[in-house]
């Protein structure tokens, strides 16, 4: 790929001097054509905090569930957390 070294030259200059008006198409900012990549990467750093995340509920909840409060409980007030 050529090294643009004018980017107002580049953009305005014709492709074809006999077609007048027809200018360069093209995108001209950094990372064109990683978009697909950085969607996936996108798209596994989700899933994996979704995964993450209910393990380390599961986990949590788990904990909660093996003290086994009785019913009375909650009479006395007293926070674990």
């Amino acid at each position: 790929m050529a090294t643009i070294t004018n980017w107002i030259t580049h953009i305005n200059t014709d492709v074809d001097a006999a077609a007048e008006g027809i200018q360069r198409a093209g995108s001209i900012y950094p990372g064109v054509g990683t978009e697909g990549v950085l969607v996936i990467i996108l798209l596994v750093i989700w899933i994996g905090w979704h995964v993450i995340t209910s393990a380390s509920e599961d986990k949590e909840l788990a904990q909660t569930a093996r003290k086994r409060h009785g019913a009375n409980d909650h009479k006395s007030n007293i926070t674990e957390w």
